[in-house]
């Protein structure tokens, strides 16, 4: 074949593969000008029926109505969380299904250097913030330990170590930044399952349970324990009267968990935008802080993505300081 008419073969499939690209090209851009065209599935880890699952399901509803579509809650719990992020990880880059993702799955296990079939920081990106928690320090009602401030010399009037149950690495991990703070040796008691926790708080088998701010209340208010301190920045409309550990003579503790939503890494930036616009909008208007207000101890996170970004690195690198005195951490 003369030589001629293979450059004008060659040059014909050049042409053929520079116009496919430009459809190709052609076609992600209106699929990302379009989005969403069809029903967005958020991915939980968490079982249905309990409050996050709640929490989520009302902010679908709102989400959809800034969205044009259903959004629609798919519960993937177990292998603590694990299976929801390999749900995540599986699906298509298109934006269409988001995942919540939490500090143990991501940073706690990480630090903790548990074999996971994903990479958190590389796999997926965040989108936007969810919620924010604050935890909480509950004692029994006739507990001797009346504050915090109190918790050195109630240590050492023990004959034993103080003991904290706790439910998750989580936990463990600040109940453990808590022990450095006070200086004060905090004997970690590892349950399934809070609600074990506050049975044997009640029971006076523990001396210090350790978790969501949410769940005790009902407790709390029937005199059956006392709220000992909160882990936030600030005190809860639903506590007023109950101060925070930096109130409580340590003010450089702060802790609590976070619900972040979470895409694979792969997804147009311009659909990421979208998706985070419009989680931001329902975040900050007038009905879903009105809702977690009314429901527990939980606040909206506003957070940028650089800014959620930089808090999961500080948060890994804070939990990987401490990850060797957590020998018997108890997973999600």
């Amino acid at each position: 074949m003369p030589i001629t008419v293979i450059r004008r073969v060659i040059r014909a499939q050049v042409l053929c593969l520079i116009a496919a690209a430009s459809l190709t090209g052609v076609a992600a851009s209106a699929q990302e000008e379009s989005f969403p065209s069809k029903p967005v599935r958020i991915v939980l880890l968490m079982a249905a029926g309990n409050g996050l699952d709640a929490t989520t399901r009302t902010f679908a509803d709102m989400l959809a109505k800034e969205l044009g579509q259903p959004v629609l809650v798919d519960n993937r719990p177990g292998a603590s969380g694990i299976i929801a992020f390999q749900t995540v990880k599986s699906a298509p880059a298109d934006g269409y299904t988001l995942l919540i993702g939490s500090s143990s799955p991501t940073t706690v296990y990480t630090a903790l250097k548990k074999p996971l079939p994903y990479d958190p920081f590389k796999d997926f990106k965040p989108v936007a913030g969810l919620l924010r928690a604050t935890a909480l320090f509950s004692v029994p009602a006739d507990s001797k330990l009346t504050s915090m401030r109190d918790l050195p010399a109630f240590a050492k009037a023990k004959s034993g170590p103080v003991t904290v149950g706790t439910y998750t690495d989580l936990y463990n991990f600040g109940l453990q930044r808590l022990a450095h703070a006070t200086g004060v040796p905090l004997e970690n008691v590892p349950y399934k399952g809070y609600s074990a926790i506050l049975v044997d708080l009640v029971g006076n088998r523990v001396d210090i349970a350790f978790g969501d701010a949410t769940a005790p209340q009902e407790l709390i208010r029937a005199g059956k324990i006392r709220a000992l301190a909160l882990t936030g920045k600030t005190r809860l409309a639903t506590l007023p009267d109950v101060p925070t550990v930096a109130e409580s003579g340590f003010p450089d503790y702060t802790f609590g968990s976070w619900d972040v939503f979470f895409v694979r890494s792969e997804t147009p930036a311009p659909i990421t935008e979208k998706l985070g616009a419009a989680i931001r909008r329902v975040l900050s208007g007038p009905d879903f802080p009105a809702y977690l207000r009314a429901n527990g101890g939980s606040e909206v996170m506003l957070e940028s993505v650089p800014e959620i970004q930089r808090m999961m690195e500080n948060e890994l690198a804070a939990f990987k300081a401490i990850a060797h005195t957590l020998p018997g951490a108890q997973p999600q």
